[in-house]
């Protein structure tokens, strides 16, 4: 109710009571030579009444002026939402997968998703999703068969908007590929497995630990090769799955090929290769060759002295080469081993080396 209405019904409460006031007045003015005691009491009634009118009144402002003034409607309400787009598809595992994109800033003034579906007459409901769904899952359909989809917004008014048309028709799935493995150099991982044939393509999937697969490939385009070179996290697990496609336009794919598991914590290094030392005065150079590993973080470089038992530490170094510097006249051992991301691998050993000095 608007402020205006609320002046309009407390003046009528006041012309009530005003009313019944004038009738208590005439009414004493009257009878005023021969006021009874029944003349009284209904003069009593009436000033009850006046009475409770003006509290009424009184409350009835007080309401209305709470209310505060509302503003009018407008059209904005029942204007159209904005409509999903990037509708894309996906045959895979006895489904069609329609996706799209819709922004979840605008999702506050949406009810939800139709999905709406046609072979060969008109459009007709098929799902109805939340509004924080984007993918839906068609299970009822026939290969070699041709169907249109659309994905259309509806408003909290009921105002919809329609995505644009997709038009789908899946075909035969190809067998998944097989045998994949993986090497590392550096901050870079090469997949590579067994092809299906000649004329397959090939989309590639990750995820992490805790992650599922999603439905976008980490590759931009179906790759015709069978290997995929990707970034690498050398401090992360990683999970791989690949599926080959036909290429056709809704991306018809094979079911997933065995998961390859990438664990850096599992990683152990190769010894270090030609261990050498070069007697210098007193001191030692070791010198070696670097493993085929490139993930390879340090070196570390144990040392014997004959007669005393035992290896002991003697340094780390990220580079190839060691100087023992140590004046020790004693025939001495030495090991050095290669350290990965989170182990430390075999190693590497050169015995009965001495200094200048002691020859």
């Amino acid at each position: 109710m608007k402020s205006g209405d609320g002046q309009i019904t407390f003046a009528l409460c006041l012309r009530s009571t005003e009313s019944i006031r004038d009738e208590a007045i005439s009414l004493h003015t009257a009878r005023s030579h021969r006021f009874t005691r029944k003349d009284y009491h209904h003069y009593r009634r009436i000033r009850k009444v006046v009475s409770f009118c003006l509290l009424s009144a009184v409350c009835c402002l007080l309401v209305l002026w709470g209310c505060g003034k509302k503003g009018d409607p407008t059209l904005k309400a029942y204007e159209k939402p904005q409509a999903p787009s990037g509708l894309r598809a996906v045959h895979r595992d006895s489904g069609i997968t329609l996706f799209w994109d819709f922004p979840k800033t605008k999702e506050h003034g949406i009810k939800g998703f139709h999905v709406l579906k046609a072979s060969a007459d008109e459009f007709h409901r098929i799902a109805f999703l939340e509004k924080e769904r984007r993918t839906y899952t068609d299970t009822d359909f026939t290969i070699n068969e041709e169907y249109r989809y659309r994905v259309s917004a509806e408003s909290i008014k009921g105002v919809t908007n329609d995505s644009s048309l997709m038009t789908v028709k899946p075909q035969p799935l190809p067998p998944p590929p097989g045998g994949i493995s993986c090497s590392i150099r550096h901050d870079r991982i090469t997949l590579t497995w067994e092809g299906v044939d000649s004329g397959s393509l090939y989309n590639i999937y990750k995820r992490d630990p805790e992650g599922v697969y999603t439905l976008q490939p980490v590759n931009a385009e179906p790759v015709r090769e069978t290997r995929f070179e990707d970034i690498f996290d050398i401090s992360r697990v990683v999970y791989y799955s690949i599926r080959s496609t036909t290429g056709s336009p809704i991306r018809d794919e094979s079911p997933a090929s065995e998961e390859l598991m990438v664990n850096p914590f599992e990683f152990l290094p190769s010894a270090p290769r030609d261990l050498m030392a070069v007697p210098s005065g007193d001191n030692i150079y070791l010198i070696w060759r670097e493993p085929a590993e490139t993930w390879v973080v340090s070196y570390r470089v144990y040392r014997e002295i004959q007669n005393q038992g035992g290896y002991v530490l003697v340094g780390n170094t990220s580079t190839p080469s060691f100087i023992d510097r140590e004046k020790i006249t004693a025939r001495r051992n030495y090991r050095v081993t290669a350290v990965g991301p989170f182990r430390e691998g075999p190693p590497a050993e050169i015995r009965d080396v001495c200094n200048e000095t002691a020859r």
